[in-house]
């Protein structure tokens, strides 16, 4: 069903326990595609669950139903805007999410486009973005690194803390987590919390993108990217 990479991967992010989901993962396949009648044409892995590219739509599974069910609050609340993928369908109960598919899905030519638009929505209700850092740094950093970046962390807590109008964040937004749609750039896997905008462009400042005139506060931006100077090396 998926290979030994992916699972290693799963393992990694989720414990040894994960490995009873992945063996379930055919029956549970099987159960939403007769259900939402798709049919599968390959899989992708993720680093949260896994996703699977049908015919008509884009069905995404996750062993952490909590992660699903807050992707599909986020979802949700940017339903308005072309520059996010859409939410067609959820069972929460199983994990699952159905979204639309983005086509072509290539990368995006232009993928710092999407922000300004993701910033517009209602940021009621999702984390802070305090709580994003410190899942960052001490869970995701540590688990690839081996080490815990204190100073860091330290630094990107109190950026994060800052008075600054906040606005609702993709939360990992990447090159690699922007496709290019029939009408421009389309976000997916939105990891939303609440918190300065600056985060957003971090990764398109970094790696030199067109920001195409866009109101960025470069200085805050550069500011982030010294805290976060460890997920870069």
């Amino acid at each position: 069903m998926i290979d030994e990479d992916a699972r290693a991967r799963l393992v990694r992010r989720f414990g040894t326990g994960v490995t009873a989901w992945i063996d379930a993962l055919p029956d549970l396949l099987a159960t939403l595609t007769d259900h939402w009648d798709l049919t599968v044409v390959r899989h992708v892995p993720g680093g949260t669950g896994t996703t699977f590219l049908c015919t008509t739509a884009v069905l995404k599974l996750t062993p952490e139903h909590a992660i699903a069910a807050h992707e599909a609050r986020a979802l949700t609340a940017w339903a308005g805007t072309p520059a996010m993928v859409g939410l067609l369908d959820t069972d929460l109960t199983r994990g699952a999410l159905l979204l639309q598919t983005v086509d072509p899905g290539t990368p995006a030519r232009d993928p710092a486009k999407v922000v300004p638009h993701l910033h517009q929505a209602d940021p009621t209700g999702f984390p802070p973005l305090t709580a994003r850092v410190d899942f960052l740094f001490e869970t995701v950093l540590t688990r690839r690194t081996g080490t815990y970046y204190a100073t860091e962390h330290r630094r990107a807590r109190t950026l994060a803390e800052d008075d600054i109008a906040p606005v609702l964040l993709h939360g990992d937004l990447h090159p690699g987590n922007v496709l290019q749609g029939p009408a421009g750039p389309v976000a997916i896997d939105p990891r939303a919390c609440v918190g300065d905008p600056a985060v957003d462009w971090m990764d398109f400042v970094h790696g030199g993108y067109d920001l195409h005139g866009a109101d960025v506060d470069l200085d805050r931006v550069h500011e982030w990217l010294t805290a976060f100077e460890p997920f870069y090396g």
